[in-house]
C-alpha cells in the first residue's frame, strides 16, 4: 500500500493531516547532500507543506527562509526525483499572482510583491526544473487565503482573534480588501486528496472560488462562534493587494465533491 509522507506537519494547516500521512522530519535549512527517508518506496508519495511562512517572518530572516524555502524545497524534490517515487506535492501560495481585479486561475499573469512569494515562485521554477521529463509526477498546489480561530498570530486570523480578547484595543485595517478563504483543516483535506489522486499535475490553484471581504469575514467568524463583532475598532481601505481571488476548476475538475466552502470553525470547539 502506498503512503504519503509529509513536511510541516506541525504547522498550521499539516497539524491538521492526522495518522493518514507519516511525519518527515527533515532540517531543511542545513540538509546534507545526501540524506534518507526512511522506507520510502517508488510507489510512495511526498507532500512538502515546510517553510518559513508569511511576508513578516520572511522579510525579518530572508537567508534563512530562502535556505529552507528554495535551498531546502529544492533539494527535497531533487531527492523524490531521484528516488523515482509516484508523486512530489509542493505547497505554494498564490501571492505568485500578480496583483489583479479578475478570478486568478493557474496561467494568470505571475508577478510576486513580497520575499515571501518571490521565494514561493523560485522554489516552483526550480522543481519544475528538477521534474522535467517527468511532470506528471509533480503538483505545485497554490494555496489563496487560510482563516480560522486556530491559526498564527501574524495571520489575519491572529488579527481577528485579538479583536475580540476582553479590553482588546486592537484595530483592524484594511477590511474592504476581498479574499478567497479556506480554513486550515479544509486546506489539509483538500492536500491529501491532491496528493492521491494522480491525475492532477502542474500548477493548480486551491481555494473557494469566492470572494469574500475581510469585513464580512470576521463578522461571519464572530457570528458563528457567539462572540461580540468589535464594529467600531475596524478601519475601512484596502492594501497593495485588495482583490485575490481564485478559480477551482482545475482541482474540482480532477476531485469533485471537495469541501471548498470556506466555513470558520466555532471558537468554543477548538
Amino acid at each position: 500500500m502506498s503512503k504519503i509522507f509529509a513536511t510541516g506537519t506541525s504547522g498550521t494547516i499539516g497539524k491538521h493531516f492526522g495518522s493518514i500521512v507519516s511525519k518527515i522530519a527533515i532540517d531543511l535549512e542545513n540538509m546534507e547532500k545526501s540524506f534518507t527517508i526512511p522506507d520510502l518506496e517508488s510507489k510512495d508519495s511526498i507532500l512538502h507543506a515546510a517553510g518559513i511562512v508569511g511576508s513578516i517572518n520572511v522579510s525579518a530572516i530572508p537567508d534563512k527562509s530562502h535556505a529552507i524555502n528554495v535551498v531546502g524545497s529544492s533539494k527535497l524534490a531533487k531527492y523524490a526525483r531521484d528516488k523515482n517515487i509516484n508523486r512530489f506535492v509542493f505547497v505554494s501560495s498564490a501571492h505568485v499572482y500578480a496583483s489583479s481585479d479578475l478570478i486568478l486561475d493557474e496561467n494568470s499573469s505571475i508577478g510576486p510583491i513580497t520575499m515571501y512569494a518571490k521565494q514561493k515562485l523560485e522554489a516552483e521554477r526550480n522543481i519544475i526544473k528538477i521534474f522535467e521529463g517527468v511532470q506528471e509526477k509533480l503538483c505545485i498546489v497554490r494555496i489563496f487565503s487560510v482563516l480560522d480561530w486556530d491559526v498564527s498570530d501574524f495571520t489575519l486570523g491572529g488579527a481577528i482573534k485579538k479583536l475580540t480578547e476582553v479590553n482588546s484595543q486592537s484595530i483592524l485595517r484594511n477590511i474592504d480588501d476581498v479574499r478567497d478563504f479556506l480554513t486550515p483543516n479544509q486546506v489539509a483535506n483538500a492536500l491529501i486528496a491532491i496528493a492521491n489522486e494522480p491525475s492532477l499535475a502542474g500548477i493548480v490553484n486551491l481555494c473557494s472560488g469566492v470572494g469574500t471581504s475581510v469585513l464580512n469575514a470576521t463578522q461571519k467568524m464572530c457570528v458563528s462562534s457567539g462572540v461580540k463583532f468589535p464594529a467600531e475598532r475596524m478601519v475601512k481601505g484596502n492594501s497593495d493587494n485588495p482583490y485575490m481571488v481564485g478559480s477551482n476548476l482545475k482541482l474540482t475538475s480532477h476531485i469533485p465533491g471537495l469541501d471548498l466552502n470556506w466555513t470558520p470553525s466555532n471558537f468554543s470547539n477548538l
